[in-house]
């Protein structure tokens, strides 16, 4: 026999596994098709491990690796033919790497993926494919992606922009749903529109939207604010009289979280602000206006909101307004750190390392890592550079830690005495107020504690952790049950 008859051999046993693959995939397009209408879910690790665990037998013991390789292969493409019958949905931008879009739709059952492209062109090529059931569009494409869709509904042609595409047997449909989801945050932050003077920070798909939601909810006058326009970030004070801000820019958006595209301190007549950002939770606008009393929302009710709405049409289907309380809820306690608060030696390092182990997230220290930033402890930091140095490294260890989203996050006694620090961990953090008794505080090893005498630091910080806690929990009987207590008055009441 010479190489030719080999590669016959294979040929030959290549066609007989190309017809079993062939037949193989009818009965899993079956099994998908049932799947669909009785709404299973298409993975089943149990029944691949039954399956290997009956085949791999068969193979001598030099071969069961490679024959496990094979059909994990399979099993894998197998489960994406299936998808595919069942559904695959995106979210498509351009710069998408910290997208919450996943944590709507895949609770909802759907198979949900991001897809980002660099042009318009790189965009029509996927969109003309039409290899999907559906998909979200995002900055900065809301506008361009229109002139690649079949239809688009009359409301997202007045508004300009589409957020939403559904393909219906090969036909594209273009949808705005952010216009529902925005008309929701406002009204569950009770922002009132009707009769108002408004001002739309930006000018792409999302402003547009705000436009319309603003003109169509009755809002007395609406003014566009961007760099080039007519009324630009400097004037804009002028307008004294303004009631009501929307901020479409990503101005403050997660990584450059300490940005603001306004002083709403100017505005004597503001009454709400909206902020379509929802990384941070709490952007430094949302913030500001809070502070000064205002009516105000980050982007995460709307977000939800449009993203129930993109689901009925996606699965031609009704749910309701509950389904984005309980998934805003459910988003926001994923993504917001919790931050321990207390007095010094009260137990926040040891609590917090059994909560992110029951809970299964990072744990960081700010104490430790202002320490190894700078190579020595914190006593000695005190002793050689005083206490304004320390006190700069803890804001900067803040502000790194208040970027993070679902940490838990430990923060040294005086770290929240700074409105500053205060403002930057609400950002995207629930603050938790770790008490215990007087008597078993220690001051050694903790240079403020020991200056300023535990009684005396205690009277002078505990109303400032009052007020910045969302919760206290006592850690008088152990750790473990302060921890236990967190998780459950967050998780379970």
């Amino acid at each position: 026999m010479d190489i030719k008859d080999f590669r016959d051999k294979l040929d030959a046993i290549d066609d007989k596994m190309a017809a079993l693959f062939k037949e193989r995939l009818a009965v899993v397009r079956e099994i998908g098709l049932w799947k669909k209408s009785c709404g299973s879910p298409t993975s089943h690790g149990d029944r691949e491990k039954a399956i290997l665990a009956r085949l791999l037998p068969r193979f001598d013991e030099g071969l069961k690796g490679y024959a496990e390789d094979l059909y994990r292969e399979i099993f894998r493409s197998s489960k994406e033919y299936q998808r595919g019958l069942l559904g695959i949905y995106y979210v498509v931008g351009k710069s998408l790497k910290h997208t919450w879009s996943p944590d709507i739709y895949v609770p909802l059952g759907l198979d949900y993926r991001v897809k980002e492209f660099t042009s318009e062109s790189e965009l029509s090529k996927f969109v003309s494919k039409r290899e999907y059931s559906g998909f979200n569009v995002t900055i900065p494409y809301k506008k361009a992606v229109m002139e690649m869709l079949d239809e688009i509904s009359e409301e997202a042609r007045k508004i300009g922009a589409v957020n939403t595409v559904v393909n219906r047997n090969g036909k594209l449909y273009g949808y705005n749903t952010d216009i529902g989801g925005m008309r929701y945050a406002l009204a569950a932050a009770g922002i009132e529109v009707k009769g108002k003077v408004a001002a739309v920070l930006g000018s792409g798909g999302t402003a547009m939207t705000a436009e319309y939601l603003l003109r169509t909810g009755g809002a007395r006058e609406i003014v566009k604010v961007s760099r080039r326009g007519p009324v630009d970030y400097v004037n804009v004070y002028e307008r004294k009289d303004i009631e009501v801000i929307v901020n479409t820019t990503p101005v403050g958006m997660f990584p450059a979280a300490e940005a603001t595209p306004i002083d709403v301190s100017k505005f004597p007549a503001l009454e709400g602000v909206f902020d379509a950002i929802y990384n941070p939770l709490r952007t430094a606008l949302v913030s500001s206006a809070m502070a000064e009393g205002i009516a105000a929302s980050g982007g995460l009710p709307m977000l939800v909101e449009q993203g129930r709405l993109a689901y009925n049409l996606y699965k031609d289907t009704e749910t309701d307004i509950p389904v984005t309380e309980n998934l805003t809820k459910q988003i926001e306690l994923k993504k917001s750190n919790i931050v321990l608060c207390g007095m010094p030696s009260s137990g926040k390092s040891t609590i917090g390392k059994l909560l992110a182990k029951v809970l299964g997230r990072e744990f960081y220290d700010a104490d430790e890592m202002i320490e190894k930033a700078a190579g020595m402890s914190i006593p000695d930091m005190f002793e050689r550079f005083g206490e304004g140095y320390f006190r700069k490294k803890e804001a900067e260890a803040i502000a790194s830690l208040s970027a993070l989203n679902g940490a838990v996050i430990a923060t040294g006694g005086g770290a929240v005495m700074s409105e500053a620090n205060r403002v930057r961990l609400k950002r995207n953090g629930i603050a938790v107020l770790i008490e215990r008794d007087n008597a078993a505080l220690v001051a050694d090893g903790r240079p403020v504690s020991r200056r300023e005498g535990i009684e005396a630091l205690y009277d002078k910080r505990m109303p400032v952790y009052r007020e910045f806690a969302d919760l206290s929990v006592s850690n008088d009987a152990s750790p473990r049950d302060a921890a236990e207590s967190i998780v459950r008055r967050l998780f379970s009441e």
